[in-house]
């Protein structure tokens, strides 16, 4: 289905089903818009088919949705076309793009199973497959669902941006490149949205004209031999999963090969590698492997430590003060990781106070070089079972498996406004200590250390770019890397550091939005505020009816929108209900 197959909604009759389910015929349809469609934007969808399909007296129902990307259900970033060494670092087992009971015949096949329907056996639940591959599974996920969908609604999918959403007295307009639409009821899933424009036309840009920073993605067309030159000095911003991807884009995607011998990584090169890769992060910090903890303890130990630590954070009165934050709320997690690592351990020498005081030193200035190396390192032992568990692990493990709790103590305003900076802080150093990668990519980034494709002496230093006005490319390099002892000279800079959440608010529909103050901010955080459903909420009194927002651009309200897991969230079940009672008549309150 694609945009030029299509008429514009409003201007056409919607046609009624063959097989309508309890329809009665008004004077319209019920118009609803899905404004990106990516993984959330499926989520919503599979959510209303299943509600849609369940209720009785419904009108004539027409669904447009609006999706850039040639694989709806995937998005840019699960796009089943990038290539195979760009890997998920969530596993494989825990990724089911349904929700159950199924209410009709059709099979739901998570992850796993749908891998092996489709000749993928080999693939273990516990490990990390690609994220093409993931695409490839929530496309098909998608084409399931349209169809579920088609049974009792005219579905209509358009490849074209949003550019604007506006509020008419009863309905909601949207605003495309070409045409007006308007709708009862829409929902943004627009998550990290379009990739950077710099990336646009990258493979027609000229030396002299190319952007002074290259983002990373799409890598297949941003990171060719023409846009980063073999035997180049490369500065990469960022020393995270982007920074990763990046690596393995500039080695292994350049037919590069990597060996395992056991749980040692080798690198053999293909000769059409840049010469190096200098990271360069603000704090130097390494993002920690992602371990198999049924390597350390039994796993029925470890979740009784888990079970009680989520107790615990239920307990705590909301919202939580800054006070109670400090007091209550971040000790359940030194506390469990303490007790973790002892477990493990076998001997109870390690203390609620000494991981406090580990984490407190991770937190201090800059990381450099040495220690950054000798921290993955570290990480990678014990990730693979070489070393026995640290503190490290143990506070990733807490963070991982309490995470749930901890979603519930601060969705919707849980922390009051003073009680934020503790906790933005906290949780963006746990993102690197919890949600780092398979712990085979950290084995092969440190592969690249070792053959030298990696250089990290200028981690925590400083990149000095040089404008495209004042740089000839037959004179000099386009940026200097300075760390307080030395200058490196290098060729190309890539930015490997995605927008924020907020960052992406500013974008397109958000944005209008939020010019006219339909939709307003949490306080203390950039967060969209919405409710359980992603309904906006006007002034914390009432919610906007008939617009839904989910996503990225609610982090802050909601926490931990950056997940595949259909059981962290349940916005898009609540979200479906919602319109139902909308289409009913009935009245939805905060």
């Amino acid at each position: 289905m694609t945009s030029s197959q299509l008429t514009p909604p409003q201007d056409t009759e919607p046609a009624i089903p063959d097989n309508p389910v309890n329809h009665v015929r008004s004077s319209r349809d019920y118009r609803i818009g899905i404004v990106g469609c990516g993984p959330r934007g499926l989520y919503c969808l599979q959510s209303l088919a299943d509600q849609l399909q369940q209720s009785v007296a419904l009108p004539a129902i027409s669904i447009v949705i609006f999706e850039p990307s040639e694989f709806p259900g995937a998005g840019n970033v699960y796009a089943p076309s990038q290539p195979d060494f760009l890997r998920m670092n969530f596993a494989a087992k825990q990724i089911d793009a349904w929700t159950r009971p199924c209410p009709s015949d059709s099979p739901r096949l998570n992850l796993v199973d749908w891998l092996k329907e489709h000749g993928h056996a080999a693939d273990q639940p516990e490990g990390y497959v690609s994220r093409g591959l993931v695409g490839r599974y929530l496309n098909d996920c998608f084409q399931r669902v349209v169809e579920q969908l088609q049974r009792v609604a005219t579905v209509n999918v358009l490849r074209e941006a949003v550019s604007c959403v506006g509020r008419l007295t009863d309905s909601w307009q949207i605003r495309t490149g070409r045409t007006l639409f308007n709708f009862d009821d829409i929902v943004l899933t627009v998550g990290h949205g379009h990739w950077q424009d710099e990336a646009t036309d990258t493979e027609k840009q000229t030396e002299t004209t190319k952007p002074a920073f290259i983002p990373t993605f799409p890598v297949e067309r941003n990171l060719t031999e023409h846009c980063v030159p073999p035997g180049s000095d490369v500065a990469v911003r960022g020393f995270g999963l982007t920074w990763i991807d990046t690596a393995l884009a500039l080695t292994e995607g350049r037919g590069g090969e990597f060996h395992r011998a056991g749980n040692a990584w080798t690198y053999h090169a293909s000769g059409r590698e840049p010469k190096c890769l200098y990271p360069v992060s603000r704090s130097g910090r390494p993002m920690l492997a992602k371990p198999d903890e049924s390597l350390f303890a039994p796993p029925q130990a470890l979740n009784e430590i888990w079970m009680h630590g989520k107790q615990s954070l239920d307990a705590i009165t909301r919202p939580i003060t800054g006070q109670a934050f400090k007091e209550q709320l971040w000790p359940v997690f030194t506390d469990a990781a303490a007790t973790a690592v002892n477990l493990c351990s076998g001997t109870p020498l390690t203390s609620q106070d000494d991981v406090a005081t580990w984490f407190d030193r991770w937190c201090q200035s800059p990381m450099n070089s040495s220690v950054a190396l000798e921290t993955m390192k570290q990480s990678f032992a014990v990730a693979t079972g070489q070393s026995a568990p640290d503190i490290a692990w143990a506070l990733g493990a807490a963070w991982r498996n309490l995470y749930p709790a901890l979603v519930r103590c601060i969705n919707y305003g849980g922390l009051s406004s003073e009680a934020w900076p503790n906790f933005r802080k906290i949780a963006a150093e746990m993102e690197r200590i919890a949600f780092g990668p398979p712990a085979e990519n950290v084995g092969r980034i440190l592969a690249l250390v070792d053959a030298g494709l990696i250089d990290l002496h200028y981690l925590a230093g400083s990149m000095q770019l040089q404008s495209n006005e004042t740089t000839d490319d037959e004179a000099g390099p386009k940026c200097l890397l300075v760390n307080g002892i030395a200058t490196q000279p290098v060729d190309v800079a890539i930015n490997a550091v995605l927008p924020s959440p907020q960052e992406c608010t500013t974008l397109g529909p958000l944005q209008s939005l939020l010019d006219e103050k339909t939709i307003g901010r949490l306080h203390g955080t950039a967060a969209i505020e919405v409710d359980a459903a992603g309904r906006p909420l006007r002034n914390s009194t009432g919610v906007t009816e008939g617009l839904a927002i989910m996503g990225r651009a609610t982090e802050g309200c909601v926490l931990g929108n950056d997940t595949l897991s259909r059981t962290l969230h349940d916005h898009p079940q609540r979200w479906a209900e919602s319109v139902i009672k909308r289409i009913h008549g009935v009245e939805i309150l905060a």
